[in-house]
């Protein structure tokens, strides 16, 4: 029971209502406080006129020379005025009352005295006195006022604010209870078919979309969009698995082929041995290059590192230096100096080497490579040319995807994983970058990556 009140504290319904409560006591509270001030107030300023008007009939009677003070004080008071009292000491020490003020005059131990109104204090059953002390001709006078209009008032006041906040809890708690249901319903549905998905394990179901309300709306489609990728994703590295398992699968095969072969014929054959062990060792390095470029895929998965302000030319130029001894074809470069772009070093080398490798794998002995590194305002460009033969339009996309292999017959290196150019297109991505392929007349292909162009930070 202690859990299920916990949940039920944390859930919007819950929220809604807590909140609607507070508030409404809150307002109750500010409103009905503002009203008591402002009525009470007013209240207090009439008396204060009343006493004012009493005190101006008092002095004016304190002028005779014997005034009559039981006659003038009925006159005074009682015909408008039934809640006054008055206490009048004479020059001569007498005290003079008028009817019923005994109490009230001489037993001067009030309950409360309100700091703000130094002439309001409270007596028994919080009926607030108002007193007023003046001189005048040798005559002190003591006037008191039972403000009995405001004590009414106030209890009124909170009878009905009582009232008002009782079935205003009551009755708003149940409509906002009803709203709240109405308004989290969809959202109720949401989560129960997301609960249900995720037990399920159904990546193919989706959440049905609510027009509204426009939070709701949101998630679902959110969601969707979310199981949308993960579906892809699942499905890419299926693919992917399955793929990487059947490019091992074949190179294991042959090599345990070689192996059998040696085991039945070795002894009585030595040259079967020796083309044996050649084979292995060109299939174990076949596959050590194809493992490493699947490492290779599932680190540049992590996005692990941060793109910064890179010197293509410089780059370029070191690749050439360390690779271009092995390239049989005839090579040039056209690089312009201090070209930089938004990059990573370590991608960009890979990317530039991977290039060259492919130009050279597809490219005749007697033809010809060319790399060109240019850049304009806003991008810096890798050109890697080639004589070769050139890139049907079909197969202009798919050369870029993983394991796919062009027509053996364009390439005067049989073999290869069919991993490198989908490595350079995730690595250009990484980049925020793009890359393609275009046709060279009267034959060959171009590949362009297209870089992000950076000022130089020391510029």
């Amino acid at each position: 029971m202690k859990s299920f009140y916990k949940i039920n504290k944390q859930t919007t319904l819950f929220q809604m209502n807590f909140w609607y409560i507070l508030i409404l006591l809150l307002t109750v509270l500010f409103i009905g406080l503002a009203v008591l001030s402002v009525v009470s107030y007013q209240l207090y300023k009439d008396t204060e006129h009343e006493v004012e008007y009493v005190k101006k009939q008092l002095i004016v009677e304190s002028r005779e020379k014997h005034p009559d003070w039981t006659d003038s004080i009925e006159n005074i008071l009682y015909a408008q005025h039934p809640d006054f009292y008055v206490h009048i000491e004479t020059p001569d020490k007498t005290m003079i009352y008028s009817k019923g003020s005994e109490s009230i005059t001489d037993n001067n131990n009030y309950l409360i005295k309100l700091s703000v109104f130094s002439s309001v204090a409270f007596k028994k059953k919080f009926v607030p006195i108002y007193h007023h002390n003046f001189s005048y001709n040798g005559y002190t006078f003591d006037l008191y006022v039972r403000m009995i209009s405001i004590q009414k008032f106030i209890v009124v006041m909170i009878k009905v604010l009582a009232v008002c906040t009782l079935l205003g809890v009551l009755i708003g708690s149940l409509a906002i209870y009803q709203l709240s249901r109405k308004l989290n319903r969809p959202l109720m549905k949401v989560t129960a078919l997301i609960n249900q998905i995720t037990e399920t394990n159904n990546l193919k179901k989706r959440v049905p979309v609510p027009p509204q309300p426009r939070e709701v709306h949101d998630l679902a489609l959110s969601f969707n969009q979310l199981m949308d990728q993960l579906d892809q994703l699942i499905e890419r590295d299926r693919r992917f698995v399955s793929d990487a398992s059947h490019e091992l699968r074949t190179p294991l095969s042959a090599i345990r082929g070689h192996v059998e072969l040696i085991q039945r014929h070795g002894t009585g054959h030595p040259e079967v041995i020796e083309r044996s062990i050649h084979f292995v060792d060109q299939e174990s390095k076949r596959m050590q290059n194809l493992i490493e470029q699947l490492l290779m895929i599932a680190r540049m998965g992590r996005r692990s590192k941060a793109l910064e302000t890179v010197n293509l030319s410089m780059i370029v130029n070191n690749v050439i230096n360390d690779y271009a001894g092995g390239i049989v074809q005839e090579f040039s470069a056209e690089i312009e100096n201090e070209t930089y772009a938004l990059a990573n070093e370590d991608y960009v080398h890979q990317i530039v080497v991977s290039l060259l490798g492919n130009a050279r794998k597809y490219t005749p002995v007697d033809g010809r490579i060319r790399i060109k590194v240019c850049g304009d305002h806003d991008f810096s460009y890798i050109h890697v040319q080639n004589s070769g033969p050139s890139i049907p339009n079909e197969e202009k996309e798919k050369i870029f995807t993983r394991f796919y292999r062009i027509d053996q017959s364009r390439s005067r290196e049989p073999g290869g994983s069919g991993l490198g150019l989908a490595i350079v297109k995730e690595l250009v991505e990484l980049e925020e970058g793009s890359i393609q392929v275009e046709d060279l007349k009267p034959s060959g292909s171009e590949f362009i990556v297209r870089l992000r162009a950076k000022k130089s930070e020391h510029s």
